[in-house]
């Protein structure tokens, strides 16, 4: 057995799965809301006996290295020392040096970060830089240290000195990293001058850097810059702050979220520890779904004018269609939070504390700003308003806020209404439209009725199967292998494992197989009575089609005798006919209505 192998059958894939997404055991399976797609019925399973997950809504399938290269962006040797370091398998295959472009990136992140906490910490070139932020900033020397701040000193070349001269790095893995660009044959720091901010994934990778400009620097220079998208850095993908604050907001069972690092920074050393930082005011999809990991609450303490901004409703928008609780907490007189905690700790837990509903402070927001006497405030209330309404995703709420709304303009609700409707109008014309990709070939009723039996036996009693009507039975290609695979590897066995039948299995069968094994039975295999009742009722329908599929030939038979005249042949089939009639017509009336069919 090689060592990935080894990695991956001492891994538990419901126990990994589990972390990101919380599992529900379903007989032999576990269920829950598939991670990669929005949806409210559950249809992700994970089965630990074939340590695989499928996902029936959106076809997303795979083992453990898959599922953590979807979710968690890694490549196949990071997910393999990652698994191997958990599981305690020392990994001899992998010589040293023979790193992943992703592992090594993070190593000259660590690298450079360490370089620029030396000069912030340790240099007198970042001593101005370090007063400046333990004295105006009220940063205290240990929280600089946790957070691993550093100062890039504004001297050409000292850090290709450090990286390409001293720790061997090639020039262009360096620019790849996005902390340095080139100028003609020169290798240029992107953030000399600068306090250093590393960027660190929920894993605690050094994934990037952000950049802030000190006040006596030149004035035309951006406060702050970023590192560049890079093979592991992806702007949408990171909560600043998450690898510290990820136990704290399980433990506090809610998040605040900020707009910079300060406005993280800042509070987090005040005690506020279940805290993390997005660029800009949007939450993106990644960051929600990240988010959701840990909590199903969020407060917002954002410094921007989120009423006004369509990327921010946009994102509160997706993450109220994940599940999150969305609140937003006001500071009054402060322009943001790191503001707010400085000047009044108490304060800001107050304003926390009070935080109120995101539709509210939208609204709000709206109304506080415009004159609510004027025709002209009530047209711009209107702009502004009518695409908060419309950007509501549960009917029912936005039909209240429409109501409130409309009671607050003194309009009837009627007018609201008609101004949403032509918005939407106007939204639409707007839209550009998306082409629909055909459907899958749909499969035919014995197709589902059979493959329905085998996920009936595989996932309850499988020795059902050794019943030689069910082969008789079976005719459709996939379940007709399968049952012929099983009968052979019985006999040879004297016994099933779920495990080592599917490791029998030719490869062509592998997927369909996997589906049965996994399709959501919902709770039939863990109760005997209900599981050989639902059996009893397929191998019914079974019997139903095959007895069709007779009447169908024997039909044939009897046109062809009738134009032949062959009266003595066609009086047996006539009676064949009618034997097999009345026997469907018996099977019908006993033959219960209840079987659900979905596509496996």
């Amino acid at each position: 057995m090689d060592q990935v192998e080894e990695v991956k059958q001492k891994t538990d894939i419901v126990s990994i799965i589990n972390e990101h997404v919380p599992l529900k055991k379903a007989g032999r399976n576990f269920k829950a809301n598939c991670p990669f797609h929005q949806e409210k019925t559950p249809s992700f399973m994970v089965s630990p006996e074939l340590q695989i997950y499928k996902c029936f809504g959106c076809g997303e399938t795979g083992d453990v290295y898959n599922f953590l290269e979807k979710q968690e962006g890694m490549d196949f040797a990071e997910a393999l020392r990652f698994l191997a370091e958990r599981v305690g398998v020392k990994l001899t295959s992998f010589k040293p040096g023979q790193e992943s472009e992703k592992e090594k990136l993070y190593t000259l992140n660590y690298d450079t970060n360490n370089f620029y906490q030396y000069f912030l910490t340790k240099h007198p070139v970042g001593k101005k830089a370090l007063e400046y932020l333990k004295k105006d900033r009220g940063l205290k020397e240990e929280t600089i240290k946790y957070f691993k701040m550093g100062f890039s000193p504004n001297v050409r070349g000292v850090l290709k000195k450090y990286l390409v001269d001293k720790k061997k790095f090639h020039p262009n893995d360096v620019e790849k990293a996005g902390t340095v660009y080139f100028r003609g044959s020169e290798i240029i720091d992107r953030f000399r001058g600068r306090i250093t901010f590393p960027l660190f994934d929920h894993r605690g990778n050094v994934v990037g850097f952000s950049g802030r400009i000190l006040p006596w620097e030149e004035k035309d220079l951006a406060k702050y810059i970023n590192s560049p998208e890079t093979p592991i850095y992806h702007k949408s993908n990171l909560l600043f702050g998450l690898n510290f604050s990820k136990e704290e907001i399980k433990k506090a069972g809610f998040a605040i979220i900020t707009e910079g690092e300060l406005d993280m920074i800042s509070p987090y050393q005040s005690g506020f520890k279940n805290i993390v930082a997005i660029k800009g005011s949007a939450l993106t999809e990644e960051q929600v779904r990240l988010l959701c990991r840990f909590t199903k609450r969020i407060v917002l303490a954002l410094d921007s004018d989120i009423a006004g901004d369509m990327a921010a409703r946009r994102g509160i928008v997706i993450a109220q269609k994940q599940g999150l609780e969305i609140s937003v907490a006001r500071f009054g007189k402060f322009k943001d939070p790191d503001d707010a905690v400085r000047a009044d700790s108490k304060y800001f837990e107050k304003c926390i504390k009070e935080a109120v509903g995101v539709w509210d402070f939208l609204i709000d927001s709206v109304f506080e700003k415009n004159d609510l006497r004027s025709g002209e405030g009530k047209q711009k209330i209107s702009n502004e308003i009518v695409p908060i309404l419309i950007s509501i995703p549960d009917k029912i709420v936005q039909a209240y806020y429409i109501e409130i709304t409309a009671r607050r303009l003194s309009v009837p609700v009627e007018a609201v209404y008609e101004q949403i409707g032509e918005t939407k109008e106007s939204i639409k014309k707007d839209e550009v439209k998306i082409v629909s990709l055909p459907k899958k070939l749909q499969k035919t009723r014995r197709q589902l009725i059979e493959e329905r039996l085998l996920s009936l036996a595989f996932q309850g009693d499988p020795e059902v199967l050794l019943n030689e009507k069910i082969l008789s039975l079976v005719q459709t290609p996939l379940p007709k292998r399968l049952l012929e695979e099983y009968i052979s590897y019985f006999e040879k066995e004297k016994t099933f494992s779920l495990s080592k039948f599917t490791e029998k299995l030719p490869k062509e069968l592998l997927s369909g197989y996997a589906d049965m094994v996994l399709k959501d039975l919902e709770g039939i295999t863990e109760d005997s009575v209900l599981l050989e009742k639902e059996m009893g009722l397929v191998l019914k329908e079974l019997e139903i089609l095959s007895i069709r599929h007779k009447l169908e030939k024997l039909g044939v038979k009897i046109r062809e005798f009738e134009e032949n005249k062959d009266f003595d042949k066609l009086v047996k089939f006539q009676e064949k006919f009618r034997e097999l009639a009345g026997k469907l017509s018996k099977y019908e009336e006993d033959s219960s209505r209840g079987i659900i069919l979905q596509e496996v």
